[in-house]
């Protein structure tokens, strides 16, 4: 009987560090997150390697209403962007130590081989892009503040 309570006990133990374990390792692979700037709400999919870094949005159709890509560098840097592959015309945020450091607003789908680059003006450790327009529409600007739930 003896036994039982401590190969139980065990099991409980083993479990609860188990569980504690895929816990941390969720929290750490988390994809998904949240970033607001002036009220508005942006559910992003978050990008930390480098090949989903230099995929990006490359290949898709488009992006829903209220989504957004988020690129988290592990260092702020000149954090250098392109088009390759774009389908659709995006906006893209540079932000740094929680707000926005510089926009290019309505970055074209590219009509050639040739892929013109965009750098911001400050260094960024985070990189967003929405849909084209967006920025102007809901009046970003370089200052603004910038809440990231990641």
């Amino acid at each position: 009987m003896h036994n039982n309570k401590n190969n139980f006990a065990l099991y409980i133990i083993l479990t609860m560090i188990g569980v504690a374990f895929c816990l941390k390792v969720m929290q750490y692979c988390a994809t998904t997150g949240e970033v607001a700037i002036n009220g508005k709400e942006f559910k992003v999919e978050i990008v930390k390697s480098a090949q989903e870094m230099a995929k990006g949005l490359s290949g898709r159709e488009s992006l829903k209403n209220g989504k957004g890509m988020l690129f988290a560098f592990s260092k702020a840097d000149y954090q250098l962007f392109w088009m390759k592959d774009m389908r659709f015309s995006i906006d893209i945020i540079w932000i740094n130590e929680g707000k926005i450091v510089d926009i290019k607003e309505k970055a074209p789908v590219p009509l050639t081989q040739y892929l013109e680059s965009y750098k911001p003006v400050s260094p960024a450790k985070y990189v967003m892009e929405i849909n084209a327009g967006l920025a102007e529409k809901y009046g970003f600007k370089v200052g603004d503040l910038v809440k990231l739930d990641i």
